[in-house]
């Protein structure tokens, strides 16, 4: 994968001095690329030595949507190269953000229900309920998100970052959330608050009360978001959490209406929303959980023909139903 920026943009996503001061920022039709540490978007937010990863292309007709990436625990936006560029293709704004992502919200499984809720609300607008995290309003996903786009819109205004909040306040309106195990747990916590335009899980969310022996509490509420919006993809042998615990909430959050998923390794998939992978991973892969990771890390993605089918079913889930 190749972008194409000139030198002076690669000097401002580092935040190296020198380039905030240009007059006539490049705009010409390209792919661009941004790398960004966090810390170089606002003062108040904790130094990391990774990147935020945002991108894209105004050779392609714009949506005027925002993909917002979130992924798994102790990932970083890096190893999901392939899944940017595909949002990429499509006409997207992506963003591929670094968060506080080390402690996953599984560990409320055997907690009362409020656990979940109070993990996510601190994860994503710094409230201070959880006892699990320590996530301050600053370092907040949704202010890490607020942010970046200030930063972006500063560093090339040509590029349309601003039309994604307003002041101080996101416009969810336009977004696509989307996440991979962790990360889509909070992306569909986003989506059940506020009324976005796409949810896209990544074998997510994984909020089960093995206490209850149902999906978490707040998965059966209403949703904020419409369910015919949301696209999920998981793998049949997940290890981290059975395919019939997340069938379950997949059920509770309406984005499975039958009584089991549609193969996403064949061409059927095309009028569905809930599919599974029974791919192979990578052979050279060994960092586990394989079979989680395949379905949007990179390193495990599938080989060959395979790995063709896949992308195809990602074009598909991110909204390109012509795929």
């Amino acid at each position: 994968m190749k972008f194409f920026v000139p030198i002076c943009f690669v000097l401002l996503v580092v935040a190296l001095p020198g380039c905030d001061q240009l007059k006539d920022p490049y705009k010409a039709p390209t792919r661009f690329s941004y790398s960004v540490l966090p810390q170089t978007t606002s003062d108040s937010i904790q130094t990391s030595t990774v990147h935020h990863l945002a991108f894209v292309d105004t050779r392609i007709t714009a949506m005027g949507k925002l993909f917002v990436f979130l992924g798994s625990t102790n990932s970083s936006p890096q190893n999901y190269a392939s899944l940017n560029k595909s949002a990429t293709q499509l006409g997207y704004h992506v963003i591929n953000l670094n968060y506080l992502n080390s402690v996953d919200g599984q560990v409320c499984s055997q907690q009362a229900d409020s656990c979940f809720v109070n993990y996510h609300e601190e994860m994503l607008f710094g409230s201070k309920k959880s006892d699990l995290v320590a996530v301050n309003k600053h370092n907040s996903i949704a202010n890490r998100i607020l942010k970046l786009l200030q930063r972006l819109h500063k560093l090339n205004s040509h590029n349309g970052w601003n039309q994604y909040y307003e002041g101080e306040e996101l416009l969810y309106s336009k977004f696509v959330m989307a996440g991979h195990g962790q990360g889509g747990g909070h992306a569909a916590y986003v989506a059940q608050k506020l009324d976005v335009d796409r949810l896209v899980l990544f074998s997510s969310p994984n909020d089960y009360s093995e206490l209850n022996g149902r999906p978490a509490a707040w998965l059966l509420k209403d949703f904020a978001t419409d369910h015919n919006q949301f696209f999920a993809l998981t793998h049949r042998r997940d290890t981290e959490l059975s395919i019939a615990k997340q069938h379950a909430i997949w059920k509770s959050i309406g984005v499975l209406e039958k009584s089991d998923t549609v193969s996403a390794d064949n061409s059927q998939y095309k009028t569905s929303q809930a599919l599974v992978t029974n791919f192979e991973p990578n052979k050279n892969a060994k960092t586990q959980p394989l079979y989680r990771n395949l379905t949007a890390q990179e390193y495990a993605l599938p080989a060959d023909t395979a790995r063709v089918q896949l992308k195809k079913v990602w074009l598909y889930i991110l909204g390109d139903f012509a795929r």
